[in-house]
């Protein structure tokens, strides 16, 4: 566990060409031996069996004993799954991590287990990648023993959609401070979604949307509506008696049902409810999308490709599809795992009813206007040193020139200014320069008319603004005139590196350039 965080190996973390080089391409081809060592622990029931020692946990000779495995190849096996940080180990002793406890034991409400086994079969078929690929090439219909027709199959497909829809919809349920009335769910996992929803508010009446889940739900469940308020029904019959269920829903949620090759006939199907939700209710959909953890959703949408022809949509689309419709929208909202949020209604109001921070109603927005990433950091993490300020004049050519004394601000000043904000967005892009500056400007723009209206920020480098600069006159565009953050004190490799970024100096310049933004927002 010590050397994890500076080993990224097996991070599946964009490429960053001032740390990774020819390495990364290596660290590539054998990502997958990080997984094997995480599905042969499940397959050995590893995790399980070291809970059943206690606190103390057992020695590899102990493990492999009850494991019954060889000794030798296991003391081998332990260290890596320690390095990958699902073990602890004290003493030559091992016990299961915080996360495998959490995560990984089939007695906690949080298991995936059943999720990273499917995720195990899958990687069979993703074998087939070049197939998929090619023009009419057929793909194996079966990976594995009895890949797609397996009953055995299905039933962990719907436990792991089960474990994964938890995760989200605990998320999901938070943005509710108060919800009442009636709610329609469709889509995988759309039962799970319910259970959740029902848990934090009892009073609910859940409609679920049985047809577009390709799992179909066990009817079953729900013969005692005593035990839980939740109906089932077809899309047909919903839009049959649309008359009758006008304006009935106070909420709409499709969760995970983009896996559908046909976007539009999919995002058709949602705004056919339209007519079921009131006039100040809420549609939210809940995906994979390829703008919220970018690496993560196109490995989603291959994957999909692989068993389902389907993809991972873009949400600027839907959101252009939503608004066409005559809806209001929220930004992409993203939660903390690898999927996000679009909130829609009739209405603008339906906004108040929602518990959004202002953070996370500006970050897509601003991503949006074309930088690398947008991340939301906290003021105490921007170091400012005299250092900064003196490099910045002693060391650079364009000092004492108007164009990077009239952005500047004296240190001890940068330093007040901060400390009056507790929060900020650090803003990564590339050159140019003056298209960078341009784009810092408008995301300071956003962040006013979105409610910060003590929104500042600072740039990298000298301005470059204007298309002319008579270097020997005053400026006469001080209204878009901002600091830099090396000009005015902020050392920004320390800053960049606080908030898990890299950033060295470059040996020639032909190498990979990056810039970084501050966006104080309070």
């Amino acid at each position: 566990m010590k050397n994890l965080e500076k080993n990224h190996y097996f991070s599946l973390k964009n490429y960053d060409p001032h740390t990774h080089g020819g390495q990364y391409l290596v660290n590539l081809s054998t990502a997958n031996w990080a997984s094997e060592a995480l599905f042969t622990a499940l397959e050995l029931d590893l995790f399980e069996i070291l809970n059943s020692f206690g606190d103390n946990g057992a020695d590899a000779q102990a493990l492999s004993e009850k494991i019954e495995t060889d000794a030798t190849a296991l003391s081998s096996f332990l260290p890596l799954l320690e390095s990958l940080g699902l073990l602890f180990c004290y003493q030559g002793s091992y016990s299961n991590a915080i996360i495998t406890k959490c995560y990984l034991l089939s007695s906690s409400p949080d298991y995936l287990g059943d999720t990273i086994k499917l995720r195990q079969l899958q990687s069979q078929k993703w074998r087939q990648l070049k197939s998929s690929l090619l023009k009419n090439t057929p793909t194996e219909q079966n990976s594995g023993p009895e890949y797609l027709a397996n009953k055995q199959l299905n039933q962990l497909k719907i436990k792991a959609i089960h474990e994964l829809t938890r995760m989200k919809a605990l998320e999901c349920v938070k943005f509710f401070p108060a919800l009442s009335g009636k709610i329609l769910i469709g889509g995988p996992g759309a039962q799970t979604m319910a259970d959740c929803f029902l848990h934090a508010f009892p009073d609910l009446e859940i409609t679920l949307l049985c047809d577009d889940d390709p799992f179909p739900i066990d009817t079953a469940v729900f013969n005692d509506p005593q035990a839980q308020p939740i109906d089932t029904s077809s899309f047909d019959k919903l839009r049959a008696a649309s008359a009758k269920n006008h304006e009935a829903y106070a909420l709409i949620i499709f969760t995970r049902l983009s896996i559908s090759k046909d976007q539009p006939l999919f995002l058709n199907q949602v705004l056919a409810c339209l007519p079921m939700l009131k006039p100040d209710g809420i549609l939210m959909l809940h995906d994979a999308f390829d703008e919220h953890a970018t690496l993560m959703a196109r490995l989603s949408g291959i994957n999909r490709m692989i068993h389902f022809e389907g993809q991972v949509c873009s949400a600027n689309e839907v959101i252009h599809k939503f608004e066409a419709a005559g809806l209001t929208t929220t930004a992409l909202i993203p939660l903390e795992t690898d999927t996000a949020v679009i909130f829609a209604g009739k209405s603008p109001s339906f906004v108040e009813a929602l518990a959004l921070t202002p953070m996370q109603r500006l970050k897509h927005p601003i991503l949006n206007i074309g930088f690398d990433d947008v991340l939301e950091i906290t003021t105490d993490s921007v170091v400012v040193t005299e250092f900064a300020k003196n490099k910045c004049a002693f060391g650079c050519s364009s000092a004492n020139l108007k164009h990077c004394q009239a952005n500047e601000i004296p240190f001890e000043e940068t330093g007040r200014l901060i400390s009056r904000y507790t929060r900020a967005f650090l803003i990564k892009g590339t050159p140019g320069t003056g298209e960078f500056q341009r784009k810092i400007l408008e995301a300071e723009r956003l962040a006013f008319i979105g409610g910060f209206h003590k929104a500042f920020t600072f740039w990298s480098g000298p301005c470059h603004i204007c298309p002319a600069c008579d270097l020997d006159k005053p400026c006469l565009n001080t209204k878009n005139r901002r600091p830099s953050m090396e000009g005015s004190g902020i050392d920004v490799f320390e800053t960049v590196r606080n908030n898990g970024e890299t950033l060295k100096t470059l040996a020639s310049k032909n190498e990979f350039v990056k810039y970084y933004g501050l966006l104080l927002l309070e």
